[in-house]
Parts: structure tokens; sequence; C-alpha cells
């Protein structure tokens, strides 16, 4: 298997492979008057200090994406059962602040129609191919 990995990539890979767990987040648009309207603001979103700049986390979430779409990364939104813990670094962050702050600003106007922050909870694992290149890193 020969995969070229940036070092963003490279750093992924080998804190999956060391972590326990793996939480990251998408952050959402939801709409109270219209429950099916949901908008992605940032997916595959991992935070590791609530300082994070959003060009961090933005460059964080495009490696994801890539290492997904490898087939090195599974990601899955529909966890039922989370450690509580683990997603206390993504509500304190500043880019989740700063999302409630745009939503409630832009509630404000009459035809607002995403007026409502979501943080949906998630997690990443390695696949045995991500497992394989992790341990080669």
């Amino acid at each position: 298997m020969n995969f070229n990995l940036t070092q963003e990539q490279k750093t992924i890979l080998h804190d999956m492979r060391q972590a326990e767990r793996f939480p990251i987040v998408r952050l959402e648009l939801h709409s109270s008057r219209e429950e099916e309207l949901v908008n992605t603001a940032l997916n595959y979103v991992w935070i590791t200090a609530e300082n994070d700049s959003m060009e961090l986390v933005k460059a964080r979430a495009a490696a994801l994406q890539s290492l997904m779409e490898q087939g090195l990364v599974f990601i899955d939104y529909t966890i039922r059962v989370w450690v509580t813990g683990d997603y206390d670094v993504y509500y304190k962050s500043k880019i989740y602040e700063f999302l409630c702050h745009t939503v409630m600003e832009n509630s404000k106007q009459p035809d607002t129609l995403f007026d409502l922050p979501y943080l949906r909870k998630g997690y990443a694992e390695l696949t045995r191919k991500g497992e394989t290149v992790a341990a080669q890193l």
C-alpha cells in the first residue's frame, strides 16, 4: 500500500492509533420552524484545544475527509451513547461560540430560516487498512 499522506494526515492517523476514543463533531444549523431543514456549517471537525483556529480546524477536516475517502478512517455520526467529557472541548471552543453567536445574530432577521446551532456528535476510527498504514508511520 502506497499512500502519499500529508503531515496533517499522518498526525491524525498517529493520534487515532494512540487514542482510546476519537470524538469528532459536525456543526449544523437547524430550523425551529421546519424540523427537516438542516444545513451543515462544518463537517469532520476535530478540535483539541478551545482556541483552535478556524484555519486549523478546516485543515484537519479536509485531512479527515481525505483519509475517509481513501478508506483509512471510518466516520460515524449515528452514535447514541457517548462519553460526555469527550465533547467538552467542542462546547467550550471558540468555533462553537462563533457559530452560536452568528446564529443568534441572524435569528433576529425576520426571514431567517436557520435559527438553531447544533453540535452533532460523532467519532472516527481507523479501518483495518488505516491500522496497517498508521503502524508503519
